[in-house]
C-alpha cells in the first residue's frame, strides 16, 4: 500500500486534475449538484456503466475520495499505482463482512467513499438491479449516501470497447444526501431493504432530471 504523505497527496491531485482536464478538452464534462457533496464521511453511489466511472467521480467530486477495487488488481505495479490513488483491495462483493468492516472503518475516520450500488458494470447503459451492500454498510457506520448519476460514459467506453472514443458529452450530477434518520422507525430488515429502493430511485430522478434539461437544483 502506499503510504499516505505530502508526496502521495501531490500525486492524487496532479493526477486528479489531469482526468479533469482530459474529461473537460475530449467530452465537455458538466457537474451538477457538486454543493451536495458535504465535508465528512459519506458514501458516493452513482451508476455504473463504464471504464470511465471511478475517475470521473475522483475528477468531479470536490473532496479527495476512495475506492474499493478487486484485490487481484493489486498483485503488480498497476496495484501500487491506484494504492497511491486511494484505492483500497476487497475480496468479494460489497455485502460481505470483511469489506463491510473495511469501508466502515474509512467511513467512521472520515473519508468519502465511492461504491457502485449495481457491483458491477452495467451490460446495456441501463441501470442494473441495486444490490443491498452499499444501504448495509451506511447503516453500519451511521452515514449518509450521495446518490449520483453519470450520463454519456457508456456510449464514451463500455464494455464492447477495447479503448475509449475520444468524442461524446459526459456530466456527472450529485442529488441531496440520503440521510438514514428517516429510517430509523422500521426493523433492521426493513430499513435496509428501504434505503436500497430509496438508492435506486434517487438515481431514476437524478437521470431524470438531467435528460428534462437540467432546471433549478438536482434533487
Amino acid at each position: 500500500m502506499c503510504e499516505v504523505n505530502g508526496k502521495v497527496r501531490f500525486f492524487y491531485r496532479i493526477t486528479r486534475f489531469s482526468f479533469w482536464l482530459y474529461f473537460k478538452l475530449f467530452h465537455r464534462v458538466r457537474v451538477y449538484g457538486a454543493g451536495h457533496t458535504s465535508k465528512g464521511g459519506g458514501i458516493i453511489a452513482p451508476n455504473h456503466a463504464s471504464f470511465y466511472d471511478p475517475p470521473l467521480i475522483a475528477a468531479t467530486c470536490p473532496e479527495e475520495i476512495h475506492f474499493l477495487a478487486r484485490k487481484s488488481l493489486f498483485k503488480s505495479l498497476f496495484g501500487k499505482l491506484i494504492s497511491c490513488l486511494n484505492a483500497h483491495p476487497i475480496s468479494g462483493e460489497a455485502s460481505s463482512i470483511t469489506v463491510i468492516k473495511e469501508t466502515c472503518a474509512l467511513l467512521k475516520s472520515g473519508k468519502k467513499v465511492v461504491i457502485f450500488p449495481e457491483g458491477v458494470r452495467s451490460y446495456s447503459g441501463s441501470l442494473e438491479k441495486i444490490k443491498s451492500g452499499v444501504s448495509m454498510i451506511a447503516l453500519r457506520s451511521n452515514r449518509h449516501i450521495i446518490p449520483a448519476y453519470i450520463s454519456g460514459s457508456y456510449s464514451v467506453w463500455n464494455r464492447q470497447h477495447k479503448i475509449p472514443k475520444l468524442w461524446g458529452k459526459l456530466a456527472v450530477v450529485y442529488g441531496t444526501p440520503i440521510e438514514l434518520d428517516s429510517f430509523a422507525t422500521t426493523s433492521k430488515k426493513e430499513k435496509q431493504e428501504r434505503v436500497t429502493k430509496e438508492i435506486e430511485k434517487r438515481i431514476v430522478e437524478l437521470k431524470t432530471w438531467y435528460d428534462s434539461g437540467c432546471d433549478g437544483s438536482p434533487p
